[in-house]
């Protein structure tokens, strides 16, 4: 009679143990939640605070910031709203989105131009890792730059690689991060400041292998190239 017991409580531990793995999906998440984060990538805007269906998400967000990944109910409905700090009035909306399980968004404040009205945008991100590069989306919402990014990689110095990228644009690209890995940024058409801003290349100091990275390419109020190094994983 006790084996017949402990027979049970052991297979009752491991029942317990099968269900709660079952449940866990991808990079700590459990099944039925997706994740998202917030931008506020426009520089002549002031602070924002994001909500979704009317409920505050994370702090407010400062340009050039944003919050941390929050879990939410995957494959539900959402209302997302951005609101000036100051005045608590709604500034932009998207109604309707919904978000996939399993799957990690990056929601951006932004602008297409300096004359046009903000507006939220969406973007999947894809956060699963290499072990053995590094993953690197660069997206381009610069625009009061006036001109296309260049990327020069220059890993191999006998022969640099340039890649143009629009406002609007992103390209992805898997690196293998060594003493030698090399990413500088310009714009296309230089604006007349001298000496230019410095902004902050990529080397195997500021990133490394078997992470997932959005870099961000903007421009501040004076059309001057920025750039950001955000972890995604």
């Amino acid at each position: 009679m006790k084996n017949t017991v402990l027979f049970s409580r052991i297979f009752f531990l491991f029942a317990c143990v099968f269900l709660i793995s079952s449940c866990i999906k991808n990079n700590n998440f459990i099944k039925g939640d997706a994740k998202i984060r917030f931008f506020q990538a426009a520089s002549t805007d002031t602070t924002q605070n994001f909500y979704l269906n009317g409920i505050q998400i994370g702090n407010s967000v400062t340009y050039n910031a944003n919050t941390s990944y929050v879990v939410i109910p995957g494959d539900s409905v959402f209302k997302i709203t951005s609101r000036n700090i100051g005045t608590g009035v709604d500034v932009t909306t998207l109604a309707d989105q919904k978000f996939k399980i399993g799957q990690n968004y990056s929601v951006f404040y932004l602008k297409e131009a300096i004359d046009k009205q903000a507006k939220l945008k969406v973007y999947q991100d894809d956060v699963k890792p290499d072990i053995d590069s590094a993953k690197l989306t660069f997206l381009n919402l610069g625009y009061t730059l006036g001109s296309k990014v260049v990327i020069t990689d220059s890993t191999n110095t006998a022969a640099p690689k340039e890649s143009l990228i629009g406002y609007g644009e992103s390209k992805t690209f898997k690196v293998k991060v060594n003493k030698n890995m090399k990413y500088a940024f310009k714009l296309s058409t230089p604006t007349p400041t001298n000496p230019p801003p410095v902004v902050t290349r990529l080397d195997s100091l500021s990133i490394n292998n078997g992470r997932v990275y959005l870099i961000l390419l903007d421009g501040d109020k004076k059309g001057e190239l920025k750039n950001r190094i955000v972890p995604s994983n």
